[in-house]
């Protein structure tokens, strides 16, 4: 009976874990807002996670994946 129990709750915490990795992830990724006019990049938001992307970006150093927002 406890070992019914003990592997659920492995289960529960992987479960746990993998859920909030890929939220971490998801609420990490930067976003960029570019000029609606001249189409040049005006400055890029940086949201850190816990675990992914401790990276800090600007115009210059432009991240590979990044949420697009337009500006005036």
């Amino acid at each position: 009976m406890l070992r019914e129990y003990s592997a659920g709750l492995a289960a529960t915490i992987v479960l746990f874990a993998i859920i909030s990795a890929l939220l971490d992830y998801g609420l990490s990724i930067p976003t960029v807002v570019e000029s609606y006019n001249s189409g040049v990049c005006v400055e890029v938001l940086n949201y850190p996670g816990v675990w992914f992307n401790q990276e800090v970006y600007s115009c210059e150093n432009m991240p590979s994946k990044f949420y697009h927002v337009w500006a005036e």
